[in-house]
């Protein structure tokens, strides 16, 4: 089995990199995983930030444009190979 998590992103330049890191390193027992993160046009230095990033199983889109985060997730859906999606925020906020 293999769960697809997909991470919206827009300005998270002081998250974005620890979300990816504790997103990777949850144990997922036997299932496997592919994290989907899709940069909605960030302004802030997330851009910069995700292109330096080498974790196994993420991949990363960039929007042409900020589209709002509805248009995000229908992107990453189409990029989906798990048998389970999930969407998860990236701005580490708990409540």
């Amino acid at each position: 089995m293999k769960v697809s998590i997909i991470v919206c992103v827009y300005n998270e330049r002081d998250t974005i990199l620890t979300v990816l890191e504790r997103l990777a390193a949850v144990d997922l027992g036997a299932w496997e995983r592919e994290i989907i993160v899709v940069d909605n046009c960030s302004t802030d230095g997330t851009r910069a930030l995700l292109q330096k990033v080498s974790l196994p199983d993420v991949s990363i889109i960039y929007q042409p444009r900020n589209m709002g985060k509805g248009t995000s997730i229908r992107t990453a859906i189409d990029h989906v190979t798990g048998d389970y999606a999930l969407i998860h925020d990236a701005d580490l906020n708990t409540t």
